[in-house]
């Protein structure tokens, strides 16, 4: 089908994804327009790839272009897709052309409700490392290529699998991977159990002679069925790829014995701080004993793994306090993010937090009142929208009143100004987190050079 293209209109290029799939469909030598409803440093990297783009609808594109692809964020009601169904130009979504792109490969799908995209970037390094030069497509910018794209001469594709909108259902697998299996994105899914009819559909579209990667530790991973061949990886002693032996190395460092069908294969120690990445280590272990790497060069594309930007990401130390950016933003990762700040071994921790979507809010409001409950304060920013118009009686001041009754201390920040002049005036050995996945990283990014 691509080879038929020659130029494409992206609506939303300026997301994370969107972006990526820019520079893949370049690479076959398509025109690239977009437009995007936000400048950003995004916008401004593609414009000097000579990409041409516009801020806001651009109906000029829809006219010149062979097809227009759009991001999951934007309404069905968009004047620009209107007029190419009007024109009968075919229209596809991200996750559509992502899956036009993934035949080209043996892929590998990365899905969970999170840890996909650290996952993802420890996959795609240990491939590099074992000189398979994979194509990449990922959720944010891999510190060790210094980008969120990359364009190998293999014949391997590595990519992350969301399950929003059904999204990852597109993809063909070669390998699928399961981290886990939550409650999220209940702005599509009626519930848990539709969550789980998606990841199970996803797991189907796996080739027979592929693998199903997952983990055992997880109940509703461990249920899904899969009739290829499966690799299970946990801490448990009945999983095919277990971590033995793991000790802390340094505060909030671990280090672990690599156990694969009952034989020892030797010790990493995680670049990464945080327990939880003993998971998404090993899930990608996984997917280089699958490939036939040698261990040696796992362990190498492990512990030179340099992490993803907003992941746990050091922002600054400014006198005695340190501060870090996660894009945390389900409260599973949030209580994954402060166990791991904890074991850093500061004397205060500080969570700074901007809710994202108020569906999400919504609809996991008990969770994000007890998901803080080992932080010494949170601090509250405005809800960030997203996609969304806010709903009424569900905002970030509330939240900060319920955990006060909850005898948690809170506070409520209207602007970034604000809170950055608190931070500042904070005295003694804090660390500060500052999580959540919208334009907080303007927060963090202000304080990096002080």
């Amino acid at each position: 089908m691509l080879k038929k293209i020659k130029s494409v209109y992206i609506i939303g290029i300026g997301g994370i994804s969107l972006s990526a799939i820019a520079v893949f469909l370049e690479k076959e030598g398509i025109k690239i327009y977009g437009s995007d409803i936000n400048d950003s440093q995004i916008i401004h990297s593609l414009i000097e790839r000579g990409y041409n783009i516009k801020i806001g609808n651009a109906p000029e594109f829809v006219k010149k272009t062979d097809i227009l692809v759009y991001t999951s964020a934007v309404d069905a009601k968009n004047s620009d897709i209107k007029l190419a169904k009007q024109m009968n130009k075919p229209v596809y979504s991200r996750a559509e052309i992502l899956g036009v792109i993934s035949q080209k490969f043996q892929t590998i799908s990365v899905a969970g409700t999170h840890g996909k995209t650290t996952t993802t970037g420890m996959i795609s390094n240990i491939l590099l490392s074992a000189g398979k030069d994979p194509s990449i497509h990922i959720g944010g910018v891999l510190n060790n290529i210094n980008s969120n794209v990359h364009i190998g001469k293999g014949d391997i594709f590595v990519t992350e699998a969301c399950e929003y909108k059904d999204s990852f259902l597109s993809l063909k697998n070669h390998i699928a991977i399961v981290l886990n299996v939550q409650e999220d994105h209940l702005d599509y899914f009626k519930n848990l159990d539709e969550i789980f009819d998606s990841f199970q559909k996803f797991v189907k579209n796996t080739d027979k002679n592929g693998v199903f990667i997952y983990n055992f530790d997880d109940f509703l991973s461990k249920s899904l069925k899969s009739d290829c061949k499966k690799i299970s990886f946990g801490l448990s002693k009945d999983c095919d790829l277990r971590a033995t032996h793991i000790k802390e190395y340094a505060n909030g460092q671990y280090s672990f014995d690599v156990e694969y069908l009952g034989e020892n294969y030797g010790r990493i120690y995680l670049p990464c701080f945080g327990k939880h990445n003993i998971y998404n280590a090993l899930a990608a272990i996984a997917v280089g004993f699958v490939h036939e790497i040698d261990f040696e060069s796992i362990k190498n594309g492990i512990e030179t793994f340099k992490g993803i930007k907003r992941r746990f990401e050091f922002i600054n130390k400014i006198g005695d306090n340190l501060i870090i950016h996660d894009y945390a933003h389900h409260p599973d990762e949030i209580k994954a993010t402060i166990n791991a700040c904890l074991e850093v071994g500061y004397e205060k921790l500080i969570v700074i937090f901007q809710p994202h979507t108020f569906t999400r809010t919504k609809s996991l409001y008990n969770e994000f009142l007890s998901c803080f409950k080992d932080a010494d304060e949170v601090w509250l920013l405005p809800i960030y929208p997203a996609r969304e118009k806010p709903i009424k009686g569900v905002s970030s001041f509330k939240l900060c009143q319920d955990l006060k009754k909850n005898a948690l201390p809170a506070k409520y920040f209207k602007s970034f100004d604000d809170c950055r002049d608190k931070i500042l005036d904070e005295k003694g050995k804090t660390l500060f987190a500052i999580l959540g996945a919208g334009d907080i990283v303007e927060l963090a990014e202000s304080l990096r050079q002080n």
